[in-house]
């Protein structure tokens, strides 16, 4: 018999009825996200750079959504489930960095630039060190501390534990409907994405990366309760929502890079540096011209949540 074929797994729509609960809404979000970073780990296991980018994402996802339901579930109440997503993700991040500043940055690069000797040189050192991040990841999957984890968390979402050091008022807010939660939510996350790109121009390079994580943040909460509204509208409305997340992301790609090249110890003198710095260079001024027509294609978008 053929084994079956090893291949990444992308997130999974949750799917909520118009009567779910707040909190049957919170238990089969963040259920979700643990799965897709576990449908993941064979992959990661495999060596899969794509493997690797969607448990970054899942376990992004899975904290962000515990971060969306704080108004309800304290953050005292998985804290040190926290804990443990931030010590995997110490793991996840540098092997997710060397692999977009190897295929998105490098490969680009050393394609137009084919007889620069030096890039070609510090290509072959940034591999090893993308290797040895892959290498320690895997080790980090193998732990009993990750073990630990995934169960500690299947059997905290399974338990609800966080009842117990709940009041009354928090718990009927639990019992409420999740379209009202997520309504309330989703309207307030907008009108803070608003307030900070309108003054994108002004803004340092700190607050795009704030601005950034904001609009990740409204992204993945609207992808959460996406089932709750019209679907035409949240397509509309998300694919807005990614443009803009894209071109932040290359905006920040840059100081990635910078952080990187210092891990390579590749010296701000050196000719391939200076090529690299060029690089993403001209990658930001492209980005910061187009990010004006993105925005106003965001801020003319209908917003699903409203009736």
């Amino acid at each position: 018999m053929t084994p079956k074929p090893i291949i990444p797994v992308k997130a999974t729509p949750v799917q909520l009825d118009a009567d779910s609960s707040s909190e049957d809404a919170f238990v089969a979000i963040i259920g979700a996200c643990l799965r897709h970073a576990e449908a993941n780990r064979p992959a990661v296991l495999d060596g899969q750079m794509e493997g690797v980018h969607q448990m970054r994402v899942a376990f992004r996802r899975l904290r962000s959504g515990l971060k969306i339901f704080r108004p309800l579930i304290p953050r005292e109440a998985s804290a040190a489930l926290v804990e443990n997503i931030r010590w995997l993700n110490g793991f996840l991040g540098p092997a997710r960095d060397w692999d977009v500043f190897l295929e998105e940055g490098m490969a680009p690069m050393l394609a137009h630039f084919p007889r620069k000797r030096g890039l070609a040189l510090f290509r072959t050192k940034a591999e090893t060190l993308r290797q040895t991040h892959h290498r320690t990841l895997r080790e980090a999957l193998a732990d009993p501390r990750y073990q630990n984890l995934t169960r500690d968390l299947a059997a905290w979402l399974n338990d609800r534990p966080w009842r117990e050091d709940l009041d009354d008022k928090r718990r009927e807010r639990l019992a409420q409907p999740a379209v009202d939660f997520a309504t309330a939510l989703l309207g307030r996350d907008q009108r803070r994405v608003e307030k900070q790109g309108e003054a994108f121009a002004e803004l340092s390079a700190t607050e795009r990366h704030r601005l950034r994580i904001r609009i990740k943040e409204l992204r993945y909460a609207l992808d959460f309760f996406a089932s709750l509204y019209p679907a035409p509208t949240v397509k509309a409305y998300l694919s807005a929502l990614a443009r803009l997340q894209d071109s932040l992301g290359i905006m920040n790609d840059i100081a990635v890079a910078r952080r990187l090249l210092d891990e390579a110890k590749l010296r701000a003198v050196s000719a391939a540096r200076q090529v690299i710095d060029g690089w993403y260079g001209c990658r930001l001024d492209v980005q910061e011209r187009a990010f004006p027509e993105l925005w106003q294609g965001f801020t003319a978008c209908e917003r699903p949540w409203k009736d």
